[in-house]
């Protein structure tokens, strides 16, 4: 047996090992349906938080973003995701939180969506708040991290809001550059 071929061996059994140690997580689809994105002014939460992060964007001289339907529709599978395995992660102080398949997120966002850089912001809110969407956003903004992705220099951003029945909300924003070049173009074409 060659050497190249038993490492490939002992890494398919580790990462074996390492997905089945795990909590089980329940995966979750959205259907194309309900991808559309909401404009800002519909009244929904992640139309409130669209247009908070935009306000707050202004102040500080960047430019809006406009909503991307495909991030949308990641954005939301990731929050319907915290929201169906809440309490099975360990990070930090929530074990509700996690940016767990941020990897495969963002090489969908390339890939299929043509997007050269992709950041995420999660965030978590229960309780009697007014508005939720001011609650998060004011977490995005207290904490260095969050703050720095929304005012990167983006091109297009992505909410998805998951709502449980107790009323936590469950939000992920997830921030993109478009890529315009002719290898990515051609690149995107070979995956169809």
């Amino acid at each position: 047996m060659n050497s190249k071929f038993r490492s490939f061996t002992v890494m398919a059994a580790g990462a074996l090992l390492v997905t089945s140690c795990g909590p089980r997580l329940e995966s979750t689809s959205v259907p194309m349906s309900s991808a559309v994105p909401s404009s800002p002014g519909d009244g929904s939460l992640a139309g409130s938080i669209h247009s908070q992060v935009n306000a707050h964007r202004g102040t500080i001289g960047r430019s809006h973003l406009p909503r991307h339907a495909g991030l949308d529709r990641l954005a939301r599978q990731h929050s319907e995701f915290m929201l169906k395995n809440r309490g099975k992660f360990s990070v930090g102080d929530s074990s509700s939180l996690s940016h767990y398949g941020f990897e495969e997120r963002a090489m969908a966002a390339q890939r299929l969506m043509g997007m050269s850089n992709v950041a995420e912001n999660i965030a978590t809110c229960s309780g009697g708040f007014t508005s939720p969407a001011t609650t998060l956003v004011g977490a995005w903004k207290n904490s260095s991290g969050h703050a720095k992705n929304m005012k990167g220099k983006w091109d297009v951003t992505g909410i998805g809001v998951a709502v449980a029945p107790d009323g936590t909300v469950f939000a992920t924003q997830l921030f993109a550059s478009e890529n315009h070049s002719h290898r990515a173009a051609s690149d995107r074409m070979r995956h169809f």
